[in-house]
């Protein structure tokens, strides 16, 4: 073969070389641009992705009822593109919308209940249902194309605590963003999760409405409490409240030994006032005495154990415990004798009669605790020492204060009067009991010194003239 030849045979192969070439080049710049387009749409899958678990996260942390079909639709919305559509629910005039979008006018029509259409099936038989599927089956062919909403693609119940209280209707779409997905799946998803979290809303909300009503019957119960309390503080002095506070369970029937000390107070003559005075007139004096000796128990530590017409029985020393009980009574008798002294010609401007007062202390061990029944009891003393206190408070006269013996041994450095007087017998008792009558020495009177006979002021411990210690 000559030169020529040769050369020619090469510049047909070169051009088919060339030819293939720019075959090469297009096919190459077409998988480019295939693989640039695929890359779009993944990234777009990914961002639509990305969007739809944020919508679910938000659908699922719902809380509020209110919030619950907005943020379903958006999810549903967000996944399909729905152009007509809504969110029913049943109701006694029927299936009423509360969500939705392209129907004309924006006015969804009311499904009615007794309706035979796909709505109905769905909402009847608690399964959801599409236009193929309908078309699958030779029963369900006839529901296509009927109701008030008669182009209504897919269908979906949505249960709540185990009822189809509302259905899913589309009836238009632009198509599922997640293209290998079932539409009627995404649906049926989206849709159990709107009834669950429609269902945990419904419980949140009646708890909440239940520890509302709870918060309040609390308030009111507090409310009522403070009104006790309140009453309570006029009997029992604050100790004793707070005592029974942190030991409500020490609040029963029955009742335990302890050596407390009793007190009575006791108006003289109280019998003769009353048959002379209104019962109205009998109350107003009653009140403006005992809220006085009130005053003076409390501020001594004492707990009104009960009144008793014109008489008041005290305690010291229980439910709570303190320290020189004996003392303590003994100061507040002194503080009520004289609080009547200094009230009575104040009481008697009023237009009421002058009385006076008698005390009987004994500080002895008896029984104390709660007395009654299981509705209505009440705390209180029992013994011999009561009937002894109430005996020393009745035979005391006007102004005096009679101790029995233990109380005047336990007495703590004692500077009054101390005048035994005779003793008493109880009903019951083998041995009389020695009563003591205490009282305060009266300023500027005097007596003589026993060893020198120079006159000594009453409370004097010593003598001024020879150094004799009265005491």
């Amino acid at each position: 073969m000559g030169l020529l030849d040769r050369l020619t045979g090469s510049g047909k192969e070169l051009e088919e070389l060339r030819k293939e070439l720019a075959s090469c080049k297009e096919r190459l710049r077409r998988a480019e641009f295939e693989r640039d387009d695929y890359h779009k749409k993944n990234l777009h899958l990914i961002d639509k992705t990305h969007a739809f678990f944020q919508r679910l996260r938000l659908l699922v942390s719902t809380l509020d009822d209110e919030h619950v079909v907005a943020r379903a639709w958006d999810l549903l919305d967000m996944a399909l593109g729905i152009k007509k559509g809504g969110i029913f629910d049943r109701t006694d005039q029927g299936w009423v919308a509360v969500h939705a979008v392209g129907f004309p006018n924006n006015q969804p029509p009311i499904i009615p209940l007794e309706e035979d259409s796909m709505a109905t099936y769905v909402a009847e038989h608690g399964v959801p249902l599409s236009i193929p599927q309908l078309r699958q089956q030779d029963d369900l062919g006839y529901l296509e194309r009927r109701g008030v909403i008669p182009d209504i693609k897919i269908a979906c119940p949505i249960r709540v605590r185990g009822k189809v209280e509302r259905v899913l209707l589309i009836c238009s779409y632009a198509g599922n963003v997640f293209a290998n997905e079932d539409d009627l799946e995404t649906l049926e998803m989206v849709t159990t999760l709107l009834g669950l979290v429609q269902t945990n809303a419904a419980i949140l909300a009646e708890q909440r409405q239940a520890l509302a009503q709870t918060t309040q019957a609390l308030q009111e119960q507090t409310q009522a409490l403070g009104r006790l309390r309140s009453i309570f503080q006029r009997l029992v002095a604050p100790e004793v409240i707070d005592h029974l506070e942190k030991n409500p369970d020490g609040i029963v029937l029955g009742g335990t030994r302890q050596t407390i000390v009793i007190m009575f107070v006791d108006i003289r003559g109280f019998t003769q006032m009353s048959e002379n005075l209104p019962p109205e007139k009998i109350i107003e004096l009653l009140n403006r005495y005992f809220t006085r000796v009130t005053d003076i128990v409390l501020e001594h530590k004492g707990t009104l154990d009960k009144f008793m017409g014109d008489a008041a029985m005290v305690l010291f020393g229980t439910p709570v415990p303190i320290d020189q009980p004996v003392d303590r009574a003994v100061a507040a008798a002194l503080k009520i004798q004289d609080m009547v002294r200094d009230n009575m010609a104040e009481w008697v401007s009023l237009g009421f009669p002058a009385f006076s007062v008698g005390i009987g202390i004994t500080y002895q061990d008896v029984v104390v605790g709660n007395v009654g029944s299981q509705k209505l009891s009440s705390f209180t003393a029992i013994g011999d020492g009561v009937n002894l206190a109430f005996r020393l408070s009745s035979i005391a006269r006007g102004g005096e204060i009679l101790v029995s013996e233990s109380v005047f041994e336990n007495l703590h450095d004692w500077q009054g009067k101390v005048e035994q007087r005779p003793q008493i017998q109880l009903k019951g008792k083998a041995e009389p009991q020695i009563v003591y009558a205490l009282s305060r020495y009266e300023p500027g009177r005097t007596g003589l010194c026993p060893q020198c006979g120079a006159p000594v002021a009453e409370g004097a411990r010593f003598c001024g003239g020879c150094g004799f210690r009265r005491f």
